[in-house]
């Protein structure tokens, strides 16, 4: 298994992907961006901190279906 990522890493990496969709992510990479924060958040290999700033740089009109599954659908 591979290192646990830093902030500074993931957040370089999302930004380099902004970057090269030329200032926006495409909904889908965004969807799967967030699925993977979500997933790191959930095993604990990022703090809930850093998912919040990390996910602040996704763009604001993506489904939060991450929401759902940590908090539940009631």
């Amino acid at each position: 298994m591979g290192e646990t990522p830093t902030f500074a890493e993931l957040e370089k990496r999302i930004n380099k992907a902004i970057a090269h969709f030329g200032g926006t992510l495409p909904k889908d990479d965004a969807l799967v961006w967030d699925g993977y924060l979500a997933a790191l958040l959930e095993w604990r290999l990022i703090s809930v901190d850093d998912h919040l700033r990390l996910v602040g740089l996704l763009p604001r009109d993506i489904p939060t279906a991450t929401r759902g599954i940590f908090l539940g659908y009631d």
